[in-house]
């Protein structure tokens, strides 16, 4: 932990001391704040519990030429409420650093609120005819897919956060060569609060007007990997899949490996309304067991868990009713636990830069290993300004 604490400071040292030292012409600062009430009710008949989260965002850049960029990127939450005073550890959760630098400390840590500052990305990135190397956290993206990204192996998004857009980045080193204008490869190494080597390669062609792509490597040094994925359209509609294979590599003739498929398609109408479908199929171990929902919802997610279901089924739609106000609604359905999510959404912008968003979650189903029945309902009102 103190190595991995130094080695965090000293690049972030190294990163400010770059930037000190820029022109401010060469500088990039956006971001946001924003302001979210949110209710949760644990099953019928419970209390409701409340919490309020202030979220600010400060993405930083430098350009000193047309070949190098340094990023800074960091959040600040400061959270009150109940959820701190009723569950044990809350705060000590978000402060739950999985990647190998501790970018992440709760500055102030009470029993009914905390401030947590996290740095998410953090890189230097070097261009060279056809290369970018790329050094420090940074984000991956491998998938192709919205909902469930079997490709996504270095840095796993989860659906239900959808107050992180920006997704949570690696400690890696990258190398991406571009041979032409339609192909790329990759090859990427991480290491995580384990110490833990991931270590894959990648490579994407097109053929047929279609994106495939291949990948293959170790997943921290537990499993060898393999996947495939493509992207393209069927008649004006996007059609998209990825597919991945984990086997234990102190097992490697047995048949107790992960395998994750995932089909999308989406449409927009002429009216613009939007609509979005798709599928995950799963095969998984016998000795792989969630025991509730919460535990999926809150705990951390990898590559390795992305459903609790052999199907797995997410549609989405969404309509601009006017230029200002955006409806949606999403669900998700697993027809082997008669478990399901509903997400109604609304999204109003106030001026070009501030938005006021009205969001609901609702799950609902059993698993089979407990018995438990679970039911949740939160509601989220939050307030964005973006600079």
């Amino acid at each position: 932990m103190k190595k991995r604490f130094l080695l965090a400071i000293i690049f972030s040292v190294l990163l400010i001391n770059v930037y000190s030292q820029a022109e401010i012409s060469k500088w990039e600062v956006r971001g946001y704040l924003s302001n979210m009430q949110s209710v949760m009710v644990l099953g019928e008949d419970q209390d409701w519990i409340s919490d309020n989260l202030f979220h600010n965002r400060i993405n930083t850049f430098w350009y000193p030429n047309e070949n190098f960029t340094a990023s800074l990127q960091f959040r600040n939450r400061f959270m009150y409420g109940q959820s701190i005073q009723l569950f044990e550890g809350y705060a000590k959760s978000i402060d739950n650093e999985q990647s190998f630098l501790d970018l992440s400390m709760n500055i102030l840590d009470e029993k009914s609120f905390f401030l947590n500052t996290a740095i998410d990305r953090a890189y230097f990135q070097y261009t060279l005819n056809d290369f970018v190397f790329t050094l420090g956290r940074q984000r991956i993206n491998w998938g192709q897919t919205f909902a469930w990204n079997p490709n996504d192996i270095f840095n796993v998004q989860n659906f239900f956060d959808f107050d992180y857009a920006e997704k949570p980045g690696s400690d890696a080193f990258r190398i991406q060569y571009y041979p032409n204008y339609s192909s790329s490869l990759e090859i990427a190494a991480k290491l995580d609060h384990q110490d833990k080597l991931t270590l894959a390669g990648y490579y994407r062609f097109n053929k047929w007007s279609y994106d495939f792509q291949f990948l293959g490597g170790i997943l921290a040094e537990e499993d060898y990997l393999a996947g495939l994925g493509w992207s393209g359209d069927i008649k004006g509609a996007g059609f998209r899949g990825e597919m991945s294979y984990f086997q234990p590599i102190d097992n490697f003739k047995d048949t107790t490996g992960i395998f994750y498929s995932s089909i999308s398609l989406d449409y927009t109408f002429g009216n613009s309304i939007y609509i979005q479908a798709e599928g995950l199929f799963s095969i998984l171990p016998d000795n792989f067991n969630i025991n509730s929902f919460m535990e999926y919802y809150q705990g951390p997610l990898t590559v390795k868990n992305l459903s609790f279901s052999k199907w797995n089924w997410f549609a989405q739609m969404s309509y601009p009713i006017t230029p200002l106000l955006n409806m949606s609604i999403a669900g998700m359905y697993f027809p082997d636990l008669k478990w399901f999510y509903a997400g109604p959404s609304m999204a109003y912008s106030l001026k070009d830069n501030t938005e006021l968003s009205l969001i609901s979650q609702v799950f609902s189903g059993e698993f089979s290993e407990s018995g438990d029945r679970s039911q949740m309902y939160f509601a989220f009102l939050r307030y964005k300004f973006s600079f």
